[in-house]
């Protein structure tokens, strides 16, 4: 394995995926679609690591991703430190302080979608796409998110719809932690076991 990779690849992401699999405090994702969000969120580390000076722009399941890493202060610093050597920070205004700086948010995901398909050979948007699919037993591809609510900042279709590439379906509501298999919580020792 690649050495930029490596340390990436052994980030243990579990706590990230069990908070946003649960309803109350998380996303109510399913294990699925947490699985396939957290390939795309390494990619997108990687492209970091591999692209210091360069403006990367996540999707917009990957950047919800990143946010509930962040939100684990001391996990993520930590992780940070191992991978970059320094505490990644997120800034997440951009493309929403006025027609400049969306015409920007443009730019860099185009720029990071060149980058996605330089390092995996493979299509940014198509990537997140699928990984939508293989998580929701409905399509999600140009799904509305929730009836009456603005369009998702990263992968929206069209300005000022309620169309989104990646989506739950409204109802969708995944399994619990609870309800997961005792085995998923074998070899994880830090996670918190269910109530029994």
């Amino acid at each position: 394995m690649d050495h930029t990779f490596k340390a990436i690849a052994e980030l243990d992401l579990e706590p990230i995926k069990v908070k946003l699999m649960d309803r109350e405090s998380g996303h109510g994702w399913t294990l699925a679609r947490a699985n396939a969000v957290e390939l795309e969120y390494r990619r997108f580390l990687c492209i970091m690591k591999k692209y210091p000076h360069e403006p990367a722009i996540p999707l917009q399941d990957v950047d919800q991703f990143w946010h509930f890493h962040i939100l684990d202060t001391m996990k993520y610093a930590a992780d940070c430190e191992a991978v970059f050597g320094y505490f990644l920070h997120h800034f997440p205004y951009i493309g929403m302080r006025g027609d400049a700086d969306r015409a920007a948010h443009r730019q860099m995901a185009e720029r990071t979608s060149e980058l996605y398909a330089a390092t995996f050979q493979d299509d940014y948007v198509h990537s997140s796409a699928r990984a939508a699919l293989a998580a929701t037993p409905a399509p999600a591809w140009c799904g509305v998110v929730e009836p009456d609510t603005a369009a998702a900042r990263c992968g929206v279709v069209e300005p000022d719809t309620a169309a989104a590439w990646c989506g739950v379906s409204p109802g969708e509501r995944a399994p619990q932690p609870d309800a997961l298999p005792p085995a998923f919580f074998a070899d994880r020792p830090h996670l918190p076991r269910p109530a029994q």
